[in-house]
């Protein structure tokens, strides 16, 4: 199962969001059977347990709360998929195999 998660503390005073982002990603850094991968919009998570999943979100936005802010605006998107194993790398492969533009500027 994978998941997408955006974290955006409310009422910081002020636009960076970048240390409680950080916060709430180790906040889940101990957590063995979630796997993630960090972007410029959120955190890709992957685990074959999807309680784990759930998990490792309630843990990021308490890991938020518990610095003080008294706001989070969460966006949680999942992907529980039964016909097939499959995680992150697998479906950017998949898309880019459709793909025709060649030399595009891809972002990584």
């Amino acid at each position: 199962m994978m998941a997408e998660i955006s974290i955006t503390p409310i009422g910081t005073g002020q636009s960076s969001v970048s240390f409680y982002v950080a916060q709430a990603i180790e906040a889940v850094s101990d957590m063995k059977q979630v796997r993630f991968r960090i972007n410029a919009m959120g955190t890709i998570m992957e685990s074959e347990d999807g309680q784990a999943l759930f998990e490792a979100a309630q843990r990021m936005i308490q890991a938020v709360h518990n610095l003080g802010v008294p706001r989070v605006g969460v966006i949680l998107k999942i992907d529980s998929r039964t016909d097939k194993l499959s995680n992150a790398s697998d479906k950017v492969e998949s898309v880019r195999r459709h793909m025709k533009l060649e030399g595009a500027d891809l972002l990584e």
